[in-house]
């Protein structure tokens, strides 16, 4: 992956989530767009970057949602809330 393309997966995940990718997650990168290219036709990360340079729309909230770990195990476990109504309430 080029350097100016990480960079701007890179910001547009962090204006939009307030995930912060390093350098060292390029790998993540490609490996989580890979399978969007395929999706939208595209021969590899490096179109699904230049589309987004050119509109942002839908395919950045797809970019946005494959790079962010959506974990719901907070809402789940009861402890948080029991400690919230037997302490703070």
């Amino acid at each position: 992956m080029k350097p100016a393309d990480f960079d701007f997966i890179s910001k547009l995940v962090k204006e939009r989530s307030g995930l912060v990718l390093t350098p060292e997650k390029a790998y993540l990168i490609e490996s989580r767009l890979a399978p969007i290219a395929r999706a939208e036709g595209m021969a590899g990360v490096e179109d699904v970057v230049q589309a987004l340079r050119l509109q942002r729309g839908a395919l950045s909230d797809k970019v946005v949602d494959a790079m962010t770990t959506n974990e719901t195990f907070f809402y789940r476990d009861k402890t948080p809330f029991e400690t919230l109504e037997q302490t703070v309430l």
